[in-house]
């Protein structure tokens, strides 16, 4: 079953001149995410939001430290979900799952909803694979994102 990314109450849906921001040297992709998709809030004193997405890889030494905090880590999850700051995530792996072993973990890739990117960075320094030292910050790549089709979980 499709569902939408947001509700159409949410969806700013302006009509401007595709080509009056073309020939003021804005890119369509510009054009894109300022005018057609950007998430608004209910009241206009708020501040617009955006979806981005979060890959965060893992250290190299953190497997024991992921499944020790893993359950703090899914209760935090299930908050931001709740509050509608978190749209989806979940664990990338190198490989299939292959029942009765460990599951080889390579990171966490997320879905929030936030101002900017520095506010995704502030909301996940607060996740307990942060505060314990099994994401590798160095290497994490959040970027603004724009879905085009999402389905629930199989």
């Amino acid at each position: 079953m499709f569902r939408p990314v947001i509700t159409r109450s949410q969806l700013s849906i302006r009509r401007p001149s595709v080509l009056s921001d073309i020939e003021s040297g804005s890119s369509i992709g510009n054009f894109a995410r300022r005018r057609l998709f950007s998430v608004t809030s209910t009241t206009m004193s708020e501040p617009q939001k955006y979806e981005y997405v979060a890959i965060i890889p893992d250290k190299l030494d953190a497997l024991e430290r992921r499944v020790a905090v893993r359950a703090t880590h899914l209760e935090n999850v299930k908050r931001m979900f709740d509050a509608g700051i978190m749209v989806s995530g979940g664990v990338y792996l190198d490989g299939p799952v292959i029942e009765g072993s460990t599951p080889s973990f390579k990171g966490s890739v997320v879905n929030i909803i936030a101002e900017s990117t520095e506010q995704v960075k502030e909301i996940l320094s607060q996740d307990p694979y942060t505060l314990n030292d099994v994401w590798d910050w160095e290497k994490a790549q959040i970027f603004n994102f724009i879905c085009a089709v999402r389905k629930g979980k199989p």
